[in-house]
This record gives C-alpha cells, structure tokens and sequence, in this order.
C-alpha cells in the first residue's frame, strides 16, 4: 500500500489590492503589509534575494538593497511590514515585497519537506518516489509498511 502526498508552494493569496496594502506612516515613509510571520524564515528570505539583514531587536529588522534601506517591523498581529522612504517608487516597492513572498513560501515548502521526510521515517513509511513538478510542487509516494 502507498500513499501519495504533494507539497506545492502555495501562492499566498492577497485580497485586498496591492495599493490598499500600502499605508502612510509619520515623516516621509510608507509601509507595505506582509503575510510574513516567521523571522527565521523573513531573514532568509531576504538573504536568499541577495540583502544583508541586521536585526535591530527581536521583532525589527533592517535591510538593505543597494542604497535603499528597508525596515521590517513585527506587528500586534505577529504579521511584518516593510517600511519604505517616500523616495522608493510605490510600484518597485510591491514588486520587492512581492518576490520576498516568493522565496518565503519556497522556505515554507522546504521546512514542510525536511518535517515531512522526518515524520515520515520515524513512522516507518519509505519513500518510494519524489518528483518535482514544473509549477514547482514536490510528488512524494510512500510505502506504508504494515506491521503484523
């Protein structure tokens, strides 16, 4: 007997538009809501897109992409948002966030996979395949071994 399971990295689903997630903050900065929740995760991200990150305290954090810095704050929530200068063009601010996203649901799907894998092992399945799909998404197949 086997079972099948797929990892797909899920898109994450905004509603709202990307201009309603934009919000006027004091002095001349904007910010932008994330989905993002995990730090660990905020902070590879960021690094996985080629950004040095500085951890200001336990919940705010400070990157920077050339000469644009860009400050991650932990909301009530536990939700960051990215806070930009009002010199940083709306338009590439959302196309940043968006690409963040990105390679954040890619770094879920992979910890989901390493758990996954582990799991999988301490409760006596063995895989049988895993295939990487085009749109990304990981068919995994295991053996159910059935003890008597």
């Amino acid at each position: 007997m086997s079972i099948e399971l797929v990892l797909i990295p899920v898109g994450i689903v905004v509603i709202q538009a990307a201009s309603s997630l934009i919000e006027k903050k004091e002095g001349n900065t904007y910010s932008i809501q994330t989905v993002m929740k995990r730090q660990h995760l905020l902070q590879k991200a960021v690094q996985q897109y080629g950004c040095n990150v500085s951890e200001i305290n336990e919940n705010d954090y400070l990157t920077e992409v050339g000469d644009i810095k860009i400050f991650f704050r932990q909301n009530e929530k536990g939700i960051f948002e990215a806070i930009f200068d009002e010199s940083v063009k709306k338009e590439d601010a959302v196309e940043f966030i968006d690409n963040l996203h990105t390679e954040y649901k890619y770094l879920i799907q992979q910890e989901t996979y390493e758990r996954l894998m582990q799991q999988a092992h301490e409760k006596g399945l063995s895989l049988e395949s895993e295939e990487i799909q085009q749109d990304r998404s990981i068919l995994l197949t295991f053996n159910i071994n059935q003890f008597d």
